[in-house]
């Protein structure tokens, strides 16, 4: 087995199908890879779409994971995968034929590389309005050219987010990410940053490509930007209390102190003077996603995930 590819999903019956079918035509054959579609408890009928897809697939498999949140179902996957190259990847993309092929020729190109990442771009179902154009990068738009390239500090999100299982296991896999319905840390990102402070060797390939599917009614909207916006300051603050051994020093106090002020300058900004009213709203929202992190804590299921 060269590759496992391990697919987290939740109520995506509208889009699960349309993925698996792109790793169903990929250019290696069935016996030198395997697709863990987790389903992360969904309550839409996408168990049974899934179940029934995959019934005459032998390398696919489903795996019911009932904790919430995809890093619960990721770690699930990671479990049972029979190969040490795991290629964690997104619900809502299609995949080209070449994608496992490619990603695993960085791998054999270099033994040092640790991680690879691919090309992500975003595919709408209708024109998308103008001013989204400069933050498809929140939508997990990722291109670093059209050339291979090996880094210390390539970014890669859970899209196309391949890494090597021995790596997955000594990083300790994934960040917390959601406790019910509540986003409480950094998910990949903090990966992300586990690889870079280990200063481990990361790939990219132009060719293990990702058409990420998304729907102008709903990602299309200012307010599911913001929402995004406020998601990335939970992650933020989730890693600054991280960096700080989860205590509340003199550092994580100054950061709420700070978040605070820059959210009461930019609440007035917004209703008074801001000449770019949609960059002033996205920028208070993840402030605003900063502070709610810390208010989450008063919860104690919360509580126990952060401080684990």
């Amino acid at each position: 087995m060269l590759a496992s590819i391990i697919i987290p999903t939740y109520n995506r019956s509208d889009v699960i199908i349309r993925s698996l079918e792109t790793w169903a035509v990929q250019t290696l054959s069935t016996t030198e890879f395997e697709v863990i579609v987790v389903d992360n408890n969904s309550t839409d009928n996408s168990a049974q779409l899934i179940q029934d897809y995959i019934a005459d697939k032998p390398n696919f498999r489903y795996l019911l994971e009932t904790q919430k949140g995809s890093t619960n179902a990721r770690h699930s996957g990671a479990r049972i995968a029979q190969s040490d190259i795991l290629i964690f990847c997104d619900d809502d993309g299609l995949f080209n034929p070449e994608c496992i092929q490619e990603v695993l020729k960085v791998y054999k190109a270099n033994e040092n590389v640790a991680a690879v990442a691919g090309k992500i771009e975003i595919q709408w179902d209708a024109p998308a309005p103008d001013w989204i154009e400069h933050y498809l990068f929140m939508l997990g738009r990722l291109n670093y050219g059209n050339e291979i390239i090996y880094r210390n500090d390539i970014y890669l999100n859970g899209g196309i987010f391949s890494i090597r299982k021995s790596t997955f296991n000594e990083l300790g896999g994934f960040n917390p990410d959601l406790v019910g319905d509540y986003l409480v840390g950094d998910g990949d990102t903090g990966l992300v940053i586990k690889l870079h402070k280990a200063g481990k060797l990361i790939g990219w390939t132009p060719k293990a490509e990702m058409q990420h599917l998304q729907f102008v009614a709903k990602q299309g909207t200012e307010r599911d930007m913001s929402r995004r916006f406020f998601n990335t300051g939970i992650s933020n603050a989730y890693g600054v209390f991280r960096e700080n051994k989860f205590r509340f020093n003199f550092k994580v106090i100054k950061y709420i102190m700070l978040a605070l002020l820059f959210v009461l300058k930019k609440q007035v900004e917004l209703f008074i003077f801001a000449k770019d009213k949609r960059k002033t709203r996205f920028s208070l929202m993840q402030r605003r996603g900063e502070l709610q992190f810390f208010w989450n804590l008063r919860k104690k299921e919360i509580r126990k995930v952060v401080f684990q």
